[in-house]
């Protein structure tokens, strides 16, 4: 009897092999890769289609695109946030790889309705062109309206002249009828004072109404850098605050009032402390010096936890996350002293996080496109 079940076993286990170099082997047919990539292509167009219900829906959504600072991560792109509603995508800051991340989410491109800039650091912008030039190759409805403080209209104008050998190809390859000139180009908004001059920190102007969005504009304080802002997006009795880079803000607590979900950058000044003190050990004296530098401009964990309670934010997420830890140590770093100041109703962003508010509801659902 033991014989005949070891056979019996050897058996199986001998065809699950030859089944499985059958179908490896199978993998080498141009039949079989064809369904296989017609497959994938259903899924992708299955996925794009649940996406385009998704922004179309009368809901206020955030997507974290990126929550990287400048220094390199592997598992995050720059910093970039996009608002779903009512049928449009909004980014806020445009940081490296935030787009590609979009793309892979298969949140509709032709969807992108404006960028808002929070100020000029090359890690907020850098994905510009590729915004506007993938989001009008895939459909876009118009010229792209880019929102910021005074010098925006420099950034668009850069942009546009960089890519402007790119447009004519795409023009010419498949035809101004496809690929109308007319929409390629970016139409800059300044934000600021009647006079020209940028918000100061605390100074608020609504900057967008339409179809029940309003979108407010914050003056932050990130000096030497200026102009800085944060943003507002009210919709449907729901709000998101996303901060921008800025040092801890009391006003920044005020023009967030009431919000339902606060964005805000942290940075994890006792790591930063580290790395300065390792740099000068080791006679990185330039690296040293920058990150001396950059405390001043910017807000830990603990200190935007203080910004959210006074705010009464039911919600704070971090972004901009500085330094770059190991996965498994990050959020230990970033909610390090966090929970003795605001118990709960805090996380750490991560690329993929979405952020759901049913209106006129206190519902806050939370997912992970990824």
């Amino acid at each position: 009897m033991r014989r005949s079940r070891l056979f019996w076993l050897l058996g199986i286990g001998a065809a699950v092999v030859v089944l499985g170099a059958v179908g490896y082997a199978a993998l080498g047919w141009p039949e079989v890769q064809a369904a296989i990539v017609r497959a994938a292509i259903g899924r992708n167009l299955a996925k794009a289609a649940e996406m385009r219900a998704l922004v179309d829906q009368k809901t206020l959504r955030v997507v974290l695109c990126g929550t990287a600072s400048p220094l390199p991560n592997r598992e995050r792109a720059g910093p970039c946030a996009a608002i779903l509603v009512d049928g449009h995508v909004f980014m806020v800051d445009v940081g490296g790889g935030g787009w590609r991340n979009l793309s892979l989410w298969q949140i509709p491109p032709d969807r992108l309705s404006a960028v808002f800039l929070t100020h000029f650091h090359s890690d907020h912008i850098e994905d510009l062109g590729e915004v506007n030039l993938e989001s009008w190759g895939q459909g876009r409805s118009g010229p792209l309206p880019v929102y910021g403080g005074p010098g925006v209209d420099t950034v668009v104008a850069g942009f546009l002249m960089a890519y402007s050998q790119d447009e004519s190809y795409r023009i010419a390859h498949h035809g101004a009828e496809l690929m109308n000139p007319d929409k390629f180009t970016m139409t800059p908004i300044i934000v600021g004072h009647a006079d020209g001059t940028a918000l100061e920190e605390g100074d608020t102007t609504k900057i967008f109404d339409e179809n029940g969005l309003v979108v407010t504009a914050i003056g932050v304080n990130h000096f030497p850098v200026k102009p800085a802002y944060g943003y507002r997006f009210d919709y449907g009795g729901r709000s998101i605050v996303i901060s921008g880079d800025t040092k801890a803000s009391p006003s920044l607590a005020v023009a967030a009032k009431g919000t339902d979900v606060l964005i805000h950058e942290a940075q994890a000044q006792e790591v930063v402390s580290i790395m300065h003190d390792t740099m000068l050990a080791a006679g990185k004296d330039r690296a040293a010096h920058v990150l001396a530098d950059i405390p001043s401009y910017h807000t830990s964990p603990v200190e935007a936890a203080r910004i959210a309670n006074a705010a009464g934010a039911k919600l704070l997420v971090f972004t901009h996350l500085t330094p770059p830890l190991p996965f498994w140590l990050n959020d230990r770093v970033f909610m390090a002293g966090v929970e003795a100041v605001r118990p709960t109703g805090t996380r750490v962003g991560r690329d993929g996080l979405m952020i759901s508010l049913p209106p006129n509801s206190s519902e806050i659902e939370i997912d992970d496109l990824n």
